[in-house]
């Protein structure tokens, strides 16, 4: 998890911007963080996630990062969070290079992802969508699609460019396995430089 949303929990997300005005994308991130009181401070695992979709700078992975922080911490249970636009599939390529330290680990990795109670994909959509990439992906989603475990994607891309992930395959199965959050709103950072 980046270090700047390591130790992010509920308290620490807030409604107003820098300037102290109200930021527009609140409104939507309010009912999920209410959801989230009630996921995280419930007896049982949580059966659905989170697809958070919108434009740079709205908080998905903030909120993401928030999510899985709670759930880790309340329930003392596992969890990871993979930004899609870095390491993972640099990760992945390096189990195929005799190397690497990695080397023969494709098989291990992509189970301990699959079989982890609470995971993020951050920026999902920024793949190259080479062949290879696609397959990855689908495998690990279908997989977490079929054994139930809590996801929480975020996505800077529009359902239509999702849909043409692996075919429409990959987002059918997010939007069964997830609630979608259309996080619309100002960019937060753009207020930083103002």
């Amino acid at each position: 998890m980046p270090s700047r949303f390591r130790f992010k929990f509920r308290g620490d997300y807030s409604d107003l911007g820098p300037d102290g005005r109200f930021l527009q994308v609140a409104r939507c991130v309010r009912p999920v963080l209410n959801i989230m009181t009630a996921l995280v401070d419930d007896d049982r695992e949580p059966q659905r996630g989170y697809l958070l979709l919108g434009p740079p700078g709205t908080g998905k992975t903030l909120l993401a990062c928030i999510l899985l922080n709670e759930l880790m911490l309340r329930r003392a249970r596992p969890g990871r969070f993979v930004n899609l636009s870095r390491k993972f599939f640099q990760q992945l390529r390096d189990t195929y290079s005799q190397d690497s330290e990695q080397y023969g680990k494709t098989f291990q990795i992509l189970e301990h992802m699959c079989n982890i109670p609470y995971l993020v994909l951050d920026d999902f959509g920024v793949q190259r969508g080479t062949e290879w990439e696609t397959e990855m992906l689908y495998d690990l989603v279908d997989a977490r699609y079929g054994d139930e475990n809590f996801t929480i994607v975020t996505s800077n891309q529009s359902r239509a460019e999702l849909e043409q992930v692996a075919g429409g395959r990959v987002l059918s199965r997010l939007v069964e396995m997830c609630y979608v959050v259309d996080m619309q709103g100002q960019d937060y950072r753009q207020f930083l430089i103002s």
